[in-house]
């Protein structure tokens, strides 16, 4: 293990403390490119910082559940005891971590976030631990509930007018992910382009910038801008991660509850967003919806050569209005957007 100062500090103090170097390495630097380097030097996508506000804050509550976990059930509580243990005996209270963790009913996707964080951390301290973190043993660690189908809220408005009458700026947030079809990541990074009215997010998931245009949704982009300035005030006092961590989800489920709707969490609204477009977009003409797509292949930088074999291959699959959608999700592929839109391949 690697040696730093403070041997006599707590374990939580300790792992939280790596967790902010890991955090202060990345700040301000591009994940997206730290990923290519690493692909072009060892063929792996992985890098040791943390590159977000967000993952650190999750990553901090995850060491720190870890640390209370080894004081009560091991009776560990400083670093000079967790430096005693070996990489197999660190291994062993992983198995038991999550163990307890899924008696507690925890979701896979919650229990795939701590083995993400705890994947990291002990990694900075021990890298040998990483040889346990196996496919088979992740798949064991996250064997937790299975969560709700993440669809669309049955009646998302009246969720609004209660998230409304709760926290402006939480009812600013969820328009937005409504409107825009954004990751709860990606609200704040919204920038709006008046004149050619489109919104457009830089570095979207996997380093991909994102445009949404609203040339034709003209009651949706006024709905658009005046939630943005909601948010943009709230930003002038309280850190987003801070809204979202501490105010927005707890809003959410408020709301939730008081329109009686089973909480789905705030990606529902994408997927509202997406079946939303592709219902309006289908009811276009065939030649609306091809100049719609050109634009926003031109848009993207693409060559005359690649907007061909893109018109060819969305022809022949008669899925013009999939396509659209699938480029202001911002995906990669036809069939992660079909997943949103319930639509099987043709």
């Amino acid at each position: 293990m690697a040696k730093v100062k403070g041997r006599h500090k707590g374990i939580k103090y300790f792992l939280i403390e790596t967790t902010k170097s890991l955090f202060q390495e990345g700040i301000g630097k591009s994940k997206h490119l730290a990923m290519q380097k690493s692909y072009a030097r060892n063929r792996t996508r992985e890098t040791p910082a943390i590159y977000s506000y967000s993952t650190y804050d999750t990553y901090k509550e995850v060491v720190a559940k870890f640390a209370d976990f080894l004081e009560s059930e091991y009776n560990l509580r400083f670093e000079k005891d967790f430096r005693k243990l070996s990489t197999n005996e660190i291994a062993s209270c992983l198995d038991h971590y999550f163990e307890v963790q899924k008696e507690k009913h925890l979701a896979k996707k919650t229990l795939e976030k701590h083995i993400s964080a705890l994947r990291k951390v002990l990694s900075a301290i021990d890298e040998k631990i990483k040889e346990h973190f196996t496919p088979d043993a992740r798949a064991k660690w996250r064997d937790g509930v299975e969560t709700q189908d993440c669809d669309r809220y049955n009646n998302s408005n009246k969720i609004l007018e209660h998230l409304k009458q709760i926290d402006e700026t939480s009812y600013a947030i969820a328009n937005l992910q409504r409107l825009v079809g954004c990751r709860i990541g990606d609200v704040k990074k919204i920038e709006i382009n008046e004149q050619e009215q489109k919104v457009y997010i830089r570095k979207s998931k996997g380093g991909r910038d994102r445009c949404v245009y609203f040339d034709r949704f003209q009651e949706d982009f006024e709905r658009v801008k005046e939630c943005k300035e909601i948010l943009d005030k709230a930003l002038e006092t309280k850190r987003f991660s801070e809204i979202r961590k501490n105010e927005y989800y707890n809003n959410l489920r408020k709301a939730c509850k008081r329109a009686d709707e089973i909480y789905h969490g705030s990606h529902a609204f994408r997927y509202e967003f997406a079946q939303n477009r592709y219902d309006e977009i289908s009811r276009w003409t065939q030649e609306e919806q091809e100049e719609y797509y050109l634009r926003i292949l031109l848009d993207r930088g693409k060559s005359q050569k690649d907007i061909e074999k893109a018109f060819k291959e969305v022809r022949e699959k008669n899925a013009v209005a999939e396509a659209i959608v699938s480029e202001e999700l911002g995906h990669s592929r036809l069939d992660i957007s079909r997943h949103y839109l319930k639509i099987r391949a043709k």
